[in-house]
């Protein structure tokens, strides 16, 4: 019995190592695992913190580069030799460094232009990483653009009136004063604080005011005045003033860009004598303007990517001393391709007119010297698009009027974007003892510019009775190709990866 129970007692013995061995294992892989588990959870606490700092340091190489762009706004390749398509980059990486100084990331970019025609639409890919942890990166893709001049319906250098019965729905601006008897479905601005509008007598006015009823107070003396009613039924996105003034004066070096653009892949068309001509110009219209060119060229644009260019050399004559820019007397055409950035740089007069389909043009008419000489750009017959949805766009940019002419056609569409650069888009006044005095309609659809106040029709009924002006919102972030902005870069679109 003895035996018996000294041998239970070592079972028992036994039996109890084997608990406490398994209790331990237990214990020890309970412990191991809890000390795994936080392990992992502390490095999955550290690539998510590593993650959310590499989209902050992406982000800095987007605004790094929207601060590029903001100093140049044709810098797409961060002054390094350009990168090709598909990818153009990637440029970097580029340090990134924290508040005291010291590298904690990097980032990499990748810049893609906007279409030689066209557009200011720059994509940024910026892609980013923190120091310690190469292999966790994150994307930033956006779209930023900078608005052109053909983002207004109507800009002008001069006081300008609309009256009752006008519908606009682009943004209008003067660096004068306005007064707006109409609709507006976007915003009016001007750049004075007040003025004495030239149309009537009185006590000076608001920049932007209206007459209708009821007439706007006076201002009172306050910068800005704090007694503007907002009268949304005329002003429905606002009014604002005063603004920055958008200077005519930076189209003179705008010129001067878009030329060297042109004789590098545009065409320029140079009416002088061989010997004095541009150089870069198209060697067969050298010398015209002793004979077949002497009042400026005929351009017609057209549906398949081309167009005509016709020298003229006499105009139909004038009535009442007032010119008739139409033409009399013109040469037979010669067919040139439109350019691949699609700028056409006249060095005289240009009348135009035409059709396209899938085209992007832009048609200068600049004499020497650029800052002070004077060519006009005329137009009598239709200007049309194929496609209205962006795809087809045309600029026509003149050193002083962009003129309808008296033998204009009765129902005028223009399809363009409007540049006058020291003079005015509209008609010359037509006394009712020349014909053609008054014409039906003129619409166009795109955008005016203008220094002197514009106009197709006068207050005795002579000129356009109907005028219609619309505006393309597809000229805001894809204008005509190379013209003029103004501004700086915004966002368009934001994506992260």
């Amino acid at each position: 019995m003895k035996i018996f129970l000294h041998k239970l007692s070592k079972n028992d013995q036994g039996t109890m190592l084997v608990v406490v061995i398994l209790l331990t294992a237990l214990f020890m892989a309970t412990t191991l695992g809890a000390i795994s588990l936080s392990l992992l959870q502390q490095k999955l606490n550290r690539i998510k913190i590593a993650s959310n700092q590499a989209i902050h340091i992406a982000e800095a190489g987007v605004n790094y580069y929207r601060w590029v762009l903001y100093h140049d706004h044709e810098q797409y390749c961060n002054k390094e030799t350009c990168k090709p398509a598909p990818n153009y980059g990637p440029y970097g990486p580029y340090e990134y460094k924290d508040a005291s100084g010291n590298i904690s990331g990097y980032y990499e970019l990748y810049i893609t232009p906007p279409p030689a025609n066209g557009s200011t639409i720059v994509k940024i890919k910026s892609v980013g990483w923190e120091a310690s942890h190469p292999t966790v990166k994150k994307t930033i893709e956006v779209h930023c653009g900078i608005p052109s001049w053909s983002s207004y319906s109507a800009l002008a250098n001069d006081f300008m009136r609309f009256g009752e019965g006008t519908e606009v729905w682009g943004a209008i601006h003067s660096n004068a004063g306005i007064r707006f008897d109409g609709v507006a479905h976007n915003l009016i601005s001007s750049a004075v604080l007040n003025y004495d509008d030239p149309d009537h007598t009185g006590a000076n006015e608001f920049g932007v005011h209206t007459h209708l009823s009821p007439t706007d107070p006076l201002p009172n003396g306050s910068n800005p005045p704090n007694n503007v009613p907002d009268k949304l039924s005329i002003f429905m996105a606002g009014r604002k003033f005063p603004t920055p003034v958008v200077s005519f004066n930076l189209l003179s070096g705008y010129t001067s860009d878009t030329y060297a653009k042109a004789t590098t892949s545009g065409l320029v068309f140079d009416p002088r004598a061989v010997g004095t001509a541009d150089v870069s110009s198209v060697v067969a219209w050298r010398g015209c303007i002793s004979s077949t060119c002497d009042e400026g060229f005929h351009i017609t644009l057209k549906n398949n990517n081309t167009f005509d260019i016709r020298g003229v050399s006499a105009v139909v004559a004038t009535c009442n001393s007032e010119p008739t820019y139409s033409i009399l007397t013109e040469g037979s055409a010669t067919n040139y391709p439109i350019p691949a950035n699609g700028i056409i740089f006249a060095k005289n007069n240009v009348w135009v007119d035409g059709h396209i389909n899938g085209s992007r043009v832009t048609v200068l008419a600049f004499k020497e010297p650029f800052t002070t000489g004077i060519a006009d750009i005329y137009l009598n017959k239709d200007i049309t698009y194929t496609k209205y949805d962006g795809t087809d766009s045309i600029g026509l940019i003149a050193q002083r009027n962009v003129t309808v002419g008296r033998f204009s056609e009765d129902d005028l569409q223009i399809d363009a974007a409007l540049i006058a650069k020291t003079g005015k888009v509209g008609r010359e006044y037509y006394s009712k003892t020349c014909s053609d005095w008054q014409k039906t309609k003129i619409t166009i659809n795109g955008s005016i510019a203008t220094a002197i106040r514009y106009g197709f029709a006068y207050t005795d009924d002579t000129g356009y009775i109907t005028r219609n002006i619309n505006y393309d919102n597809n000229l805001t972030f894809s204008p005509p190709p190379h013209y003029p902005t103004t501004g700086e870069y915004t966002f368009i679109s934001w994506k992260e990866d």
